[in-house]
Protein backbone atom coordinates (compact mmCIF):
# COMPACT_ATOMS: atom_id res chain seq x y z
CA UNK A 1 0.00 0.00 0.00
CA UNK A 2 1.23 3.33 -1.06
CA UNK A 3 1.14 6.96 0.55
CA UNK A 4 -1.16 7.80 -2.77
CA UNK A 5 -3.55 4.82 -2.34
CA UNK A 6 -3.37 5.83 1.70
CA UNK A 7 -4.54 9.68 1.06
CA UNK A 8 -7.10 9.05 -2.07
CA UNK A 9 -8.97 6.08 0.49
CA UNK A 10 -9.97 8.90 2.77
CA UNK A 11 -13.14 9.79 1.25
CA UNK A 12 -13.55 12.96 -0.91
CA UNK A 13 -16.35 14.72 -1.83
CA UNK A 14 -16.68 18.50 -3.24
CA UNK A 15 -14.44 19.96 -5.65
CA UNK A 16 -13.31 23.20 -5.62
CA UNK A 17 -12.55 25.90 -8.97
CA UNK A 18 -9.89 28.53 -8.05
CA UNK A 19 -10.07 31.93 -9.31
CA UNK A 20 -7.86 33.95 -10.84
CA UNK A 21 -6.31 36.86 -8.87
CA UNK A 22 -6.06 40.08 -9.26
CA UNK A 23 -2.86 41.82 -9.80
CA UNK A 24 -0.97 45.06 -9.46
CA UNK A 25 2.57 44.12 -10.38
CA UNK A 26 3.41 45.13 -13.81
CA UNK A 27 5.66 43.16 -15.93
CA UNK A 28 8.38 43.88 -16.19
CA UNK A 29 8.86 45.22 -12.81
CA UNK A 30 10.15 48.97 -13.59
CA UNK A 31 12.53 50.72 -10.57
CA UNK A 32 10.46 50.28 -7.51
CA UNK A 33 10.84 52.20 -4.31
CA UNK A 34 10.81 49.74 -1.09
CA UNK A 35 10.31 50.32 3.15
CA UNK A 36 13.17 48.77 4.46
CA UNK A 37 13.40 45.58 6.92
CA UNK A 38 13.64 45.59 10.92
CA UNK A 39 11.93 47.09 13.91
CA UNK A 40 10.33 49.54 11.81
CA UNK A 41 7.29 46.96 10.40
CA UNK A 42 6.16 49.56 7.84
CA UNK A 43 2.21 49.79 5.84
CA UNK A 44 1.17 49.79 2.54
CA UNK A 45 -2.29 50.82 2.57
CA UNK A 46 -5.02 50.98 -0.40
CA UNK A 47 -8.58 50.71 -0.66
CA UNK A 48 -10.28 47.55 -1.85
CA UNK A 49 -14.30 47.65 -3.76
CA UNK A 50 -16.31 44.10 -3.16
CA UNK A 51 -18.45 43.48 -5.74
CA UNK A 52 -19.42 40.24 -4.69
CA UNK A 53 -18.51 38.16 -1.71
CA UNK A 54 -15.19 36.90 -1.54
CA UNK A 55 -12.27 34.76 0.63
CA UNK A 56 -9.09 36.43 0.51
CA UNK A 57 -7.32 33.34 0.58
CA UNK A 58 -3.40 34.48 0.35
CA UNK A 59 -1.37 37.32 -1.43
CA UNK A 60 1.86 37.39 -4.12
CA UNK A 61 3.72 39.98 -2.34
CA UNK A 62 6.84 41.62 -4.24
CA UNK A 63 9.63 42.02 -2.02
CA UNK A 64 13.40 43.98 -1.36
CA UNK A 65 15.11 40.92 -0.32
CA UNK A 66 17.81 38.28 -1.06
CA UNK A 67 16.31 34.50 -1.47
CA UNK A 68 15.98 33.18 1.48
CA UNK A 69 14.81 36.07 4.14
CA UNK A 70 12.36 34.92 6.10
CA UNK A 71 9.19 37.38 7.57
CA UNK A 72 5.73 37.61 8.26
CA UNK A 73 2.82 39.30 6.10
CA UNK A 74 0.07 40.53 8.01
CA UNK A 75 -3.30 41.85 6.51
CA UNK A 76 -5.67 44.84 8.54
CA UNK A 77 -9.10 45.71 7.39
CA UNK A 78 -11.10 48.82 8.22
CA UNK A 79 -13.62 48.35 11.17
CA UNK A 80 -17.17 48.27 9.85
CA UNK A 81 -18.36 52.10 9.11
CA UNK A 82 -14.86 52.95 7.99
CA UNK A 83 -14.61 52.39 4.08
CA UNK A 84 -11.48 54.11 3.16
CA UNK A 85 -7.42 53.94 4.40
CA UNK A 86 -7.02 57.65 4.21
CA UNK A 87 -7.53 59.44 7.91
CA UNK A 88 -6.96 56.08 10.15
CA UNK A 89 -3.41 55.06 9.18
CA UNK A 90 -2.01 56.89 12.46
CA UNK A 91 -5.25 55.45 14.43
CA UNK A 92 -4.66 51.60 15.64
CA UNK A 93 -8.05 51.42 16.97
CA UNK A 94 -9.69 51.53 13.44
CA UNK A 95 -8.06 48.66 12.28
CA UNK A 96 -8.28 44.74 12.74
CA UNK A 97 -6.01 42.14 11.45
CA UNK A 98 -7.73 39.18 9.72
CA UNK A 99 -5.04 37.26 8.48
CA UNK A 100 -1.45 36.38 8.29
CA UNK A 101 0.95 34.72 6.92
CA UNK A 102 4.56 33.41 7.00
CA UNK A 103 6.98 34.79 4.03
CA UNK A 104 9.98 33.22 2.64
CA UNK A 105 11.75 35.53 0.17
CA UNK A 106 12.31 34.22 -2.98
CA UNK A 107 15.04 37.19 -4.58
CA UNK A 108 14.61 40.78 -5.26
CA UNK A 109 11.91 41.98 -7.05
CA UNK A 110 10.31 38.11 -7.23
CA UNK A 111 6.81 37.86 -5.71
CA UNK A 112 6.84 35.22 -2.62
CA UNK A 113 3.44 33.43 -2.21
CA UNK A 114 1.79 34.42 1.41
CA UNK A 115 -1.29 31.65 2.90
CA UNK A 116 -3.31 33.95 5.02
CA UNK A 117 -4.48 32.65 8.67
CA UNK A 118 -8.07 32.40 8.43
CA UNK A 119 -8.90 33.26 5.54
CA UNK A 120 -10.14 37.07 5.05
CA UNK A 121 -14.06 36.99 3.84
CA UNK A 122 -15.63 40.51 2.33
CA UNK A 123 -19.03 41.21 1.83
CA UNK A 124 -19.79 43.53 -1.04
CA UNK A 125 -18.96 47.15 0.42
CA UNK A 126 -15.35 49.43 0.37
CA UNK A 127 -12.69 49.01 2.81
CA UNK A 128 -9.29 50.46 4.08
CA UNK A 129 -6.37 47.36 3.96
CA UNK A 130 -2.82 48.06 4.91
CA UNK A 131 -0.54 45.05 4.50
CA UNK A 132 1.95 44.38 7.45
CA UNK A 133 5.92 43.98 6.44
CA UNK A 134 7.48 42.52 9.04
CA UNK A 135 10.75 41.53 8.88
CA UNK A 136 10.97 41.79 5.23
CA UNK A 137 11.25 44.71 2.68
CA UNK A 138 7.85 45.99 0.94
CA UNK A 139 8.30 47.20 -2.47
CA UNK A 140 5.88 49.35 -3.67
CA UNK A 141 5.47 51.78 -7.33
CA UNK A 142 5.31 55.82 -7.42
CA UNK A 143 1.32 56.72 -8.54
CA UNK A 144 0.88 58.39 -11.18
CA UNK A 145 -2.80 59.27 -11.35
CA UNK A 146 -3.10 56.57 -14.23
CA UNK A 147 -2.11 53.73 -12.48
CA UNK A 148 -3.71 54.00 -9.06
CA UNK A 149 -6.89 51.45 -10.20
CA UNK A 150 -6.88 47.90 -10.54
CA UNK A 151 -10.08 45.98 -10.94
CA UNK A 152 -11.72 43.05 -11.96
CA UNK A 153 -15.33 41.44 -11.93
CA UNK A 154 -14.96 40.83 -8.60
CA UNK A 155 -13.45 43.91 -6.77
CA UNK A 156 -11.35 47.26 -7.45
CA UNK A 157 -8.04 48.35 -6.05
CA UNK A 158 -7.71 51.51 -5.81
CA UNK A 159 -4.17 52.72 -4.17
CA UNK A 160 -2.63 53.97 -2.10
CA UNK A 161 -0.21 55.17 0.18
CA UNK A 162 2.97 53.98 2.48
CA UNK A 163 4.06 54.07 6.56
CA UNK A 164 7.44 53.85 7.61
CA UNK A 165 6.04 52.44 11.02
CA UNK A 166 2.89 50.67 11.23
CA UNK A 167 0.01 52.78 12.46
CA UNK A 168 2.45 55.25 13.62
CA UNK A 169 4.19 57.85 11.53
CA UNK A 170 2.93 60.12 8.93
CA UNK A 171 2.12 58.40 5.16
CA UNK A 172 3.31 59.21 1.77
CA UNK A 173 1.50 59.24 -1.19
CA UNK A 174 0.52 58.38 -3.81
CA UNK A 175 1.97 55.13 -4.08
CA UNK A 176 1.18 51.52 -5.71
CA UNK A 177 0.89 48.28 -3.90
CA UNK A 178 2.53 45.88 -5.91
CA UNK A 179 1.26 42.04 -5.44
CA UNK A 180 -1.63 39.53 -6.27
CA UNK A 181 -4.73 39.22 -4.23
CA UNK A 182 -5.81 35.56 -4.79
CA UNK A 183 -9.55 34.84 -3.46
CA UNK A 184 -12.36 32.23 -4.15
CA UNK A 185 -15.92 33.81 -4.76
CA UNK A 186 -18.38 33.82 -1.62
CA UNK A 187 -18.25 32.82 2.00
CA UNK A 188 -15.94 29.57 1.67
CA UNK A 189 -13.85 27.28 3.60
CA UNK A 190 -10.46 28.71 3.36
CA UNK A 191 -7.35 26.35 4.74
CA UNK A 192 -3.84 27.36 4.29
CA UNK A 193 -1.35 24.80 2.96
CA UNK A 194 2.14 24.31 4.02
CA UNK A 195 4.95 22.27 4.28
CA UNK A 196 7.01 22.55 7.13
CA UNK A 197 9.89 21.30 8.54
CA UNK A 198 10.79 20.08 12.11
CA UNK A 199 13.23 18.12 14.10
CA UNK A 200 16.78 17.43 12.69
CA UNK A 201 18.11 14.13 10.67
CA UNK A 202 21.02 12.17 12.00
CA UNK A 203 24.22 12.80 12.75
CA UNK A 204 24.28 16.35 12.08
CA UNK A 205 27.79 18.60 12.66
CA UNK A 206 27.85 21.64 11.60
CA UNK A 207 30.85 23.93 11.92
CA UNK A 208 29.15 27.40 11.93
CA UNK A 209 27.24 29.39 14.05
CA UNK A 210 24.93 32.40 13.63
CA UNK A 211 22.44 35.15 15.81
CA UNK A 212 20.63 36.76 13.59
CA UNK A 213 19.05 40.60 14.36
CA UNK A 214 16.36 42.06 12.42
CA UNK A 215 17.47 45.66 13.24
CA UNK A 216 19.75 47.55 15.38
CA UNK A 217 17.75 48.49 18.39
CA UNK A 218 17.86 44.64 19.38
CA UNK A 219 21.60 44.02 18.08
CA UNK A 220 22.97 46.99 19.97
CA UNK A 221 21.14 45.46 23.57
CA UNK A 222 22.47 42.32 23.17
CA UNK A 223 26.03 43.08 21.59
CA UNK A 224 26.69 46.24 23.42
CA UNK A 225 29.72 45.46 26.25
CA UNK A 226 29.41 41.76 25.44
CA UNK A 227 32.13 39.39 24.10
CA UNK A 228 32.50 35.61 22.61
CA UNK A 229 35.39 33.20 22.55
CA UNK A 230 35.92 30.68 19.91
CA UNK A 231 38.08 28.27 21.68
CA UNK A 232 39.91 25.94 19.39
CA UNK A 233 39.34 22.00 19.85
CA UNK A 234 40.18 19.16 17.87
CA UNK A 235 37.48 19.10 15.97
CA UNK A 236 36.56 22.89 15.40
CA UNK A 237 35.56 25.61 17.84
CA UNK A 238 33.47 25.62 20.88
CA UNK A 239 32.05 28.93 21.32
CA UNK A 240 31.56 29.94 24.48
CA UNK A 241 31.11 33.66 26.73
CA UNK A 242 34.15 36.02 26.67
CA UNK A 243 35.80 35.30 29.90
CA UNK A 244 38.16 38.07 31.04
CA UNK A 245 38.07 39.50 26.90
CA UNK A 246 38.42 42.83 27.09
CA UNK A 247 38.51 45.27 24.61
CA UNK A 248 41.99 46.24 23.29
CA UNK A 249 41.89 50.59 22.25
CA UNK A 250 44.35 50.34 18.82
CA UNK A 251 47.30 52.53 19.30
CA UNK A 252 49.08 54.70 17.53
CA UNK A 253 50.87 51.91 15.62
CA UNK A 254 47.58 50.51 14.30
CA UNK A 255 47.34 51.20 10.90
CA UNK A 256 43.66 52.35 8.95
CA UNK A 257 42.77 50.24 6.00
CA UNK A 258 41.75 51.52 2.49
CA UNK A 259 38.38 53.45 3.38
CA UNK A 260 35.86 52.22 1.21
CA UNK A 261 32.26 50.90 1.26
CA UNK A 262 31.17 47.49 0.45
CA UNK A 263 35.24 46.64 -0.23
CA UNK A 264 37.56 44.30 1.13
CA UNK A 265 40.86 44.52 2.06
CA UNK A 266 44.14 41.85 2.78
CA UNK A 267 45.89 41.97 5.73
CA UNK A 268 49.39 39.79 6.26
CA UNK A 269 49.60 38.36 9.52
CA UNK A 270 53.50 37.45 10.74
CA UNK A 271 52.82 34.36 12.40
CA UNK A 272 50.02 32.15 10.60
CA UNK A 273 46.67 31.48 11.95
CA UNK A 274 45.25 27.94 12.53
CA UNK A 275 41.52 28.20 11.85
CA UNK A 276 39.22 24.90 11.46
CA UNK A 277 40.34 22.90 8.25
CA UNK A 278 43.55 25.28 7.72
CA UNK A 279 46.39 28.06 8.33
CA UNK A 280 46.37 31.29 6.66
CA UNK A 281 49.08 34.01 6.73
CA UNK A 282 46.78 36.48 5.72
CA UNK A 283 43.27 37.99 6.21
CA UNK A 284 40.46 39.97 4.07
CA UNK A 285 38.61 42.41 6.24
CA UNK A 286 35.50 43.27 4.45
CA UNK A 287 34.10 46.96 5.32
CA UNK A 288 30.54 45.48 6.81
CA UNK A 289 31.92 43.72 9.39
CA UNK A 290 32.86 40.04 8.60
CA UNK A 291 36.92 38.33 8.14
CA UNK A 292 38.03 35.82 6.03
CA UNK A 293 40.58 33.55 5.30
CA UNK A 294 40.23 34.22 1.26
CA UNK A 295 38.28 36.91 -0.81
CA UNK A 296 34.65 37.30 0.33
CA UNK A 297 33.73 40.02 -1.73
CA UNK A 298 31.02 38.83 -3.56
CA UNK A 299 28.25 37.05 -1.01
CA UNK A 300 25.15 36.50 -3.34
CA UNK A 301 23.42 38.59 -4.23
CA UNK A 302 25.42 41.93 -2.50
CA UNK A 303 27.72 41.83 0.39
CA UNK A 304 25.97 44.80 2.27
CA UNK A 305 22.70 43.24 2.90
CA UNK A 306 23.08 40.50 5.73
CA UNK A 307 21.62 37.36 5.80
CA UNK A 308 21.95 33.67 7.13
CA UNK A 309 22.03 31.88 4.20
CA UNK A 310 25.14 34.07 2.84
CA UNK A 311 26.95 33.23 6.03
CA UNK A 312 26.08 29.44 6.09
CA UNK A 313 27.12 29.61 2.02
CA UNK A 314 29.61 31.97 1.78
CA UNK A 315 33.03 30.47 -0.13
CA UNK A 316 35.54 30.91 2.33
CA UNK A 317 36.06 30.58 5.98
CA UNK A 318 35.00 33.93 7.65
CA UNK A 319 34.10 35.11 11.48
CA UNK A 320 30.79 37.30 11.14
CA UNK A 321 30.21 40.58 12.70
CA UNK A 322 27.96 41.32 9.50
CA UNK A 323 26.41 44.78 9.15
CA UNK A 324 25.94 47.86 6.93
CA UNK A 325 28.92 49.84 8.07
CA UNK A 326 30.08 52.89 6.02
CA UNK A 327 34.07 53.60 6.62
CA UNK A 328 33.44 56.20 3.67
CA UNK A 329 31.18 58.20 4.96
CA UNK A 330 32.06 61.99 6.32
CA UNK A 331 32.74 61.62 10.03
CA UNK A 332 33.09 58.29 10.03
CA UNK A 333 35.86 56.13 12.05
CA UNK A 334 38.57 53.51 10.18
CA UNK A 335 38.74 50.11 10.26
CA UNK A 336 42.09 49.63 11.84
CA UNK A 337 44.84 47.02 12.33
CA UNK A 338 47.64 45.90 14.06
CA UNK A 339 49.71 42.92 16.03
CA UNK A 340 50.23 43.39 19.19
CA UNK A 341 52.36 39.96 20.29
CA UNK A 342 50.32 37.42 19.14
CA UNK A 343 47.14 39.32 18.51
CA UNK A 344 46.10 39.98 15.06
CA UNK A 345 43.70 42.92 16.14
CA UNK A 346 41.07 44.41 13.31
CA UNK A 347 39.10 47.11 14.80
CA UNK A 348 35.89 49.34 13.79
CA UNK A 349 36.92 52.15 15.35
CA UNK A 350 33.69 54.38 15.45
CA UNK A 351 32.45 53.04 11.90
CA UNK A 352 29.30 54.57 10.84
CA UNK A 353 26.83 52.59 9.42
CA UNK A 354 25.09 53.09 5.75
CA UNK A 355 23.93 55.91 5.06
CA UNK A 356 24.73 59.15 6.61
CA UNK A 357 20.73 60.66 5.97
CA UNK A 358 17.39 59.94 6.73
CA UNK A 359 15.84 62.08 4.89
CA UNK A 360 17.44 65.59 5.45
CA UNK A 361 18.65 65.06 8.74
CA UNK A 362 22.18 63.80 9.32
CA UNK A 363 21.97 60.68 11.74
CA UNK A 364 25.28 59.66 13.68
CA UNK A 365 25.75 55.73 13.98
CA UNK A 366 28.83 54.63 14.87
CA UNK A 367 29.98 51.34 16.29
CA UNK A 368 32.89 49.99 17.41
CA UNK A 369 34.27 46.36 17.68
CA UNK A 370 36.99 44.44 17.32
CA UNK A 371 38.16 40.76 16.27
CA UNK A 372 40.85 39.69 18.05
CA UNK A 373 42.87 36.43 16.61
CA UNK A 374 45.79 34.94 18.77
CA UNK A 375 48.16 33.17 16.12
CA UNK A 376 49.77 31.69 18.98
CA UNK A 377 46.46 29.27 19.98
CA UNK A 378 43.93 29.74 17.22
CA UNK A 379 41.54 31.65 19.63
CA UNK A 380 39.46 34.20 18.14
CA UNK A 381 37.54 36.87 20.07
CA UNK A 382 34.91 39.07 18.87
CA UNK A 383 34.21 42.29 21.20
CA UNK A 384 31.24 44.32 20.68
CA UNK A 385 32.26 47.69 22.93
CA UNK A 386 29.47 49.92 21.54
CA UNK A 387 26.91 49.00 18.87
CA UNK A 388 24.53 51.67 17.30
CA UNK A 389 20.87 51.47 18.01
CA UNK A 390 20.27 54.26 15.56
CA UNK A 391 19.28 51.88 12.46
CA UNK A 392 19.36 53.85 9.48
CA UNK A 393 20.41 51.93 6.62
CA UNK A 394 18.33 50.92 3.88
CA UNK A 395 19.34 47.68 2.60
CA UNK A 396 21.47 46.59 5.84
CA UNK A 397 19.90 47.06 9.58
CA UNK A 398 20.25 44.24 10.27
CA UNK A 399 23.06 42.43 11.94
CA UNK A 400 24.22 38.56 11.74
CA UNK A 401 26.51 37.61 13.68
CA UNK A 402 28.68 33.97 13.57
CA UNK A 403 31.16 32.03 12.05
CA UNK A 404 31.12 29.15 9.01
CA UNK A 405 34.03 27.32 7.18
CA UNK A 406 34.17 27.97 3.69
CA UNK A 407 31.42 26.26 1.27
CA UNK A 408 27.60 25.00 1.99
CA UNK A 409 27.20 24.11 5.65
CA UNK A 410 23.90 22.40 7.32
CA UNK A 411 21.91 24.81 9.39
CA UNK A 412 21.65 24.23 13.04
CA UNK A 413 19.67 26.48 13.91
CA UNK A 414 20.30 29.84 15.86
CA UNK A 415 22.49 30.65 19.32
CA UNK A 416 21.41 33.71 21.34
CA UNK A 417 24.21 35.02 22.96
CA UNK A 418 22.93 36.71 25.40
CA UNK A 419 22.32 33.34 27.03
CA UNK A 420 24.95 31.51 25.30
CA UNK A 421 27.22 28.88 27.63
CA UNK A 422 29.04 26.82 25.27
CA UNK A 423 28.18 25.66 21.63
CA UNK A 424 30.27 22.64 19.95
CA UNK A 425 31.22 23.18 16.41
CA UNK A 426 32.85 20.44 14.42
CA UNK A 427 34.80 20.73 10.83
CA UNK A 428 34.56 18.73 8.55
CA UNK A 429 31.06 19.27 8.69
CA UNK A 430 28.42 16.32 8.73
CA UNK A 431 24.72 17.22 7.07
CA UNK A 432 21.98 15.34 7.68
CA UNK A 433 19.59 12.99 5.75
CA UNK A 434 17.17 15.85 4.66
CA UNK A 435 13.73 15.75 3.79
CA UNK A 436 12.17 18.26 1.68
CA UNK A 437 8.54 18.93 0.24
CA UNK A 438 7.19 21.15 -3.00
CA UNK A 439 4.74 22.57 -3.65
CA UNK A 440 2.42 23.88 -1.07
CA UNK A 441 -0.12 21.14 -0.34
CA UNK A 442 -2.71 22.70 -2.06
CA UNK A 443 -5.76 20.53 -2.87
CA UNK A 444 -5.46 19.68 -6.97
CA UNK A 445 -1.25 20.41 -6.60
CA UNK A 446 1.12 17.07 -6.10
CA UNK A 447 3.65 17.23 -3.65
CA UNK A 448 6.77 15.93 -4.08
CA UNK A 449 8.58 14.52 -1.06
CA UNK A 450 12.49 14.75 -1.77
CA UNK A 451 15.34 12.82 0.69
CA UNK A 452 18.90 14.03 0.09
CA UNK A 453 22.40 13.84 1.72
CA UNK A 454 21.97 10.26 1.50
CA UNK A 455 25.50 8.78 2.57
CA UNK A 456 26.57 5.44 -0.11
CA UNK A 457 24.62 3.54 -2.58
CA UNK A 458 21.45 1.75 -1.19
CA UNK A 459 17.96 1.91 -0.26
CA UNK A 460 15.48 3.32 2.61
CA UNK A 461 12.17 4.51 3.26
CA UNK A 462 10.09 7.55 2.83
CA UNK A 463 7.31 7.06 5.65
CA UNK A 464 3.62 9.05 5.53
CA UNK A 465 1.76 8.93 8.63
CA UNK A 466 -1.17 10.13 10.13
CA UNK A 467 0.95 10.70 13.70
CA UNK A 468 3.86 12.59 14.56
CA UNK A 469 6.15 11.81 18.09
CA UNK A 470 7.63 14.03 20.03
CA UNK A 471 11.71 13.38 18.97
CA UNK A 472 11.75 10.42 20.76
CA UNK A 473 15.14 9.20 20.39
CA UNK A 474 16.86 5.94 18.75
CA UNK A 475 19.87 5.72 20.72
CA UNK A 476 17.92 2.53 22.62
CA UNK A 477 18.20 0.64 19.18
CA UNK A 478 21.86 1.68 18.47
CA UNK A 479 20.86 5.15 16.37
CA UNK A 480 22.66 7.95 18.84
CA UNK A 481 21.84 11.66 18.02
CA UNK A 482 18.85 10.21 15.80
CA UNK A 483 14.98 10.82 16.56
CA UNK A 484 11.35 8.98 15.63
CA UNK A 485 9.55 12.24 14.40
CA UNK A 486 6.43 10.03 12.82
CA UNK A 487 4.76 7.12 13.90
CA UNK A 488 5.22 4.52 11.34
CA UNK A 489 2.17 2.47 12.68
CA UNK A 490 -0.16 4.95 11.64
CA UNK A 491 1.30 5.49 8.16
CA UNK A 492 2.94 3.45 5.23
CA UNK A 493 6.33 3.43 3.66
CA UNK A 494 7.45 4.22 0.31
CA UNK A 495 10.83 2.82 -0.83
CA UNK A 496 13.52 5.01 -1.93
CA UNK A 497 16.90 3.82 -3.56
CA UNK A 498 19.81 6.03 -5.44
CA UNK A 499 20.81 2.27 -7.15
CA UNK A 500 18.53 2.78 -10.67
CA UNK A 501 16.25 0.23 -9.52
CA UNK A 502 13.48 0.18 -11.69
CA UNK A 503 10.36 2.38 -10.63
CA UNK A 504 12.57 3.78 -7.49
CA UNK A 505 14.43 7.20 -7.22
CA UNK A 506 14.56 10.22 -3.60
CA UNK A 507 11.68 11.07 -4.55
CA UNK A 508 8.21 10.19 -3.72
CA UNK A 509 4.98 11.94 -5.39
CA UNK A 510 1.61 12.59 -3.48
CA UNK A 511 -1.22 13.72 -6.09
CA UNK A 512 -4.01 15.66 -3.47
CA UNK A 513 -7.34 15.58 -5.67
CA UNK A 514 -9.14 18.82 -5.71
CA UNK A 515 -11.48 18.19 -2.83
CA UNK A 516 -12.87 20.59 -0.18
CA UNK A 517 -13.06 17.77 2.15
CA UNK A 518 -9.01 17.59 2.43
CA UNK A 519 -8.50 21.32 3.47
CA UNK A 520 -7.00 20.83 6.87
CA UNK A 521 -5.76 17.26 7.30
CA UNK A 522 -2.34 17.18 8.55
CA UNK A 523 0.18 14.07 7.76
CA UNK A 524 3.82 13.60 8.52
CA UNK A 525 6.62 12.64 7.09
CA UNK A 526 9.99 10.78 7.83
CA UNK A 527 12.73 9.25 5.57
CA UNK A 528 14.92 6.10 6.71
CA UNK A 529 18.62 5.38 5.12
CA UNK A 530 20.50 2.26 5.47
CA UNK A 531 23.65 2.97 6.22
CA UNK A 532 25.81 0.44 7.48
CA UNK A 533 28.34 2.84 8.35
CA UNK A 534 26.68 5.32 10.58
CA UNK A 535 25.90 3.68 13.98
CA UNK A 536 25.35 -0.08 15.42
CA UNK A 537 22.56 -1.19 13.72
CA UNK A 538 23.40 0.67 10.56
CA UNK A 539 20.71 3.61 9.31
CA UNK A 540 20.24 7.37 9.18
CA UNK A 541 16.73 8.84 9.33
CA UNK A 542 15.81 12.67 8.43
CA UNK A 543 13.93 15.38 10.06
CA UNK A 544 9.82 15.23 10.32
CA UNK A 545 7.52 17.22 7.54
CA UNK A 546 4.43 18.42 8.26
CA UNK A 547 2.31 18.42 5.37
CA UNK A 548 -1.09 20.47 6.07
CA UNK A 549 -3.23 20.63 3.20
CA UNK A 550 -5.53 23.79 2.49
CA UNK A 551 -6.73 25.29 -0.82
CA UNK A 552 -4.45 28.20 -1.54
Amino acid sequence: MNSRHFLVGLGLVGALVAQSPLNTIPTPIPNTWFLWTGCVTPNVFFNLTINTAVTIQGLDVSLDNQAGVEGTIEVYVTNPGITTHVGSEGNAAAWTLRGSGPVTTLGQVLPARVSLTPGIVLQPGTYGIAVRYVGVRAEFLQGTGANQTFSNTEMTLSAGSVQALSFASGVATPFIWLGRIHYLPGNVTHGASSNTRYGNGCNLASGSFYQRFTCSGPAATALTGRSISLVPTSTGYVVIPGSGVAFIPPTAAAGSLPVNDDGESMVALTNPLAFPGGTTQQLFVHSNGYISVASNLIVTPNNFTPFVPGLLNATATAWWSWHDYNPAEAGSGTIKFEEVGPLALVTWDNVESWPALQGTTPVVNRSTLQFQFNTATGQVNYVWQAITAQGTSVDGDEHVIGFSPGGASPDAGPIDIATLTAVSLVVPEVKPLKLEATPSPSIGNTVVYSTSNETGQNVGLFFFCAASLPAISLAPLGMPDCAAHVDINSGVGNLISNLGLPGTSMQVSLPIPSQASLIGLTFFGQSFWLDPTANAFGATVSNGMRTTIGNF
